[in-house]
């Protein structure tokens, strides 16, 4: 229709050229608080109801180490999102999206990304740099047998260096650095849309809760003492809140007028936990998840070792392998996901090399090699990363399992999700993770908003 306005939620082109205004806020949280070693960490940010909400807005943070830390370092997985424990976005007393255990979900989204990205980019802007390079024999500029961590520093003494400008030491805390988190890797909702903020009467707020001071927010190097406190700079955490303002004249306000009452859809998490023994594991495990009644498009799951903390390469959010046995080839994996009555796979996947296929038609490809993903043909180096193995450290720390279902809405009795297999023994057992993706709906009218599940 002539003069109509198109859709300006929807990330998506938009057929006509607009000029655009883009206002950018640096906010303080209104609302923060540090932890303790014991207790979690929080702060709240609230918007202003101007302009579109850019999806690309960046949390800023920064964490300083304890003075007898001189090699903290954030772990090459999630980067600066191992401080983050949950994420919730409110408009009034409605939550819009809210995924608990975050950073999980965060390092299996993270292995999707590019390993030039990872190095070029992500390293400088998130601190995650998961990217690996080959490591040559001796002199030989053609000879290699194993993997290593690129970060575009050469080795000194078998031992990778983190960048100076991504470590934090302690005796110098005006050193730490900072990075930054996307708002669109906090909340899923706003990959596919954008928040029409100046068309909302409700306060939208931004909750984060952080991990404890100690144990979970930096890694450090083999010469400092464990169990040391992590503050966030308090100076440095900010909101960087990007407003978009569409057109020349009225546009956005006939925009507004001609949609007060409108829809759309999006997907959220749910994060499912339960222990699981060492001896459960290897006899088989059947846990329900829930998500009755509602349509869930596919599931993430992953076994995680939460006993390793700061003295590890990477956190407790990783995802633990089978045992490769001595033909390097682990074969007493069964895995399947069973909902309305039926089984996903027909018989049950049997072989990690299937399970990684399965992964890649639910998630996209993972830039994953076998020995990272299942432990089978381990070659990554003998070196270290600051003074931490890099074997032990990732070889089968990344055996991320996700499923696409395909049999419609989930009836009453929930989803169950069915695992055998021999993993590693890991202290008390192991952590097992299940986030479940769903589809809900949100309805803004007149200014108000809603949220139901679809």
């Amino acid at each position: 229709m002539e003069g109509s306005i198109p859709d300006l939620i929807s990330l998506t082109q938009i057929p006509v050229n607009y000029a655009q205004k883009i206002e950018t806020d640096l906010l303080e949280p209104v609302v923060f608080n540090q932890g303790s070693s014991t207790t979690d960490g929080f702060c709240r940010f609230t918007l202003q109801n101007k302009g579109f909400l850019h999806s690309h807005s960046k949390l800023f943070l920064s964490v300083e180490a304890n003075a007898s830390v001189r090699n903290g370092y954030f772990n090459p997985v999630t980067g600066v999102g191992q401080v983050i424990k949950k994420a919730v976005l409110k408009i009034g007393n409605k939550t819009l999206n809210e995924v608990d255990t975050w950073d999980g979900l965060f390092a299996a989204k993270s292995s999707l990304i590019k390993a030039e990205n990872n190095k070029e980019r992500e390293q400088f802007t998130t601190g995650r740099w998961n990217t690996l390079q080959f490591e040559y024999d001796g002199d030989s500029a053609v000879l290699s047998r194993r993997l290593k961590l690129d970060n575009g520093y050469e080795d000194t003494g078998a031992i990778l260096q983190v960048p100076l400008f991504a470590k934090m030491d302690g005796a110098a805390p005006a050193e730490s650095p900072t990075f930054s988190v996307d708002l669109s890797d906090l909340f899923p909702f706003l990959k596919v849309n954008q928040l029409p903020l100046y068309m909302i009467d409700e306060p939208i707020n931004i909750e984060l809760t952080f991990y404890p001071t100690a144990g979970d927010r930096i890694q450090i190097g083999d010469n400092a003492s464990t169990g040391k406190e992590a503050l966030i700079r308090r100076t440095d955490l900010k909101f960087c809140a990007d407003y978009v303002y569409y057109g020349a004249g009225d546009e956005m306000a006939r925009y507004a007028a001609a949609n007060k009452d409108m829809s759309f859809s999006f997907v959220d998490y749910r994060a499912v936990e339960s222990t699981i023994t060492n001896s459960a594991v290897a006899s088989g495990v059947i846990r329900n998840v829930g998500m009755a009644n509602r349509v869930v498009p596919r599931v993430v799951s992953m076994l995680s070792d939460n006993t390793l903390t700061e003295t590890a390469l990477i956190t407790g959010r990783n995802a633990m392998s089978l045992n490769a046995p001595a033909e390097v080839i682990a074969t007493d994996l069964r895995y399947n996901i069973r909902y309305n009555d039926r089984y996903e796979f027909t018989s049950d996947v049997d072989n990690t090399a299937r399970m990684f296929s399965i992964l890649t038609d639910s998630e996209g490809v993972p830039f994953l090699n076998r020995s990272l993903y299942s432990n089978e043909r381990a070659v990554m180096t003998t070196a270290t990363v600051e003074g931490r193995p890099a074997q032990t450290g990732l070889d089968g720390h990344f055996f991320y399992m996700g499923t696409k279902l395909t049999g419609g809405r989930v009836g009453q009795r929930g989803i169950e999700f069915h695992l055998t297999g021999t993993f590693p023994t890991r202290g008390s057992g192991f952590v097992l993770r299940n986030y479940c993706e769903y589809l809900r709906v949100a309805r803004l009218t007149d200014g108000m908003f809603s949220v139901f599940n679809a």
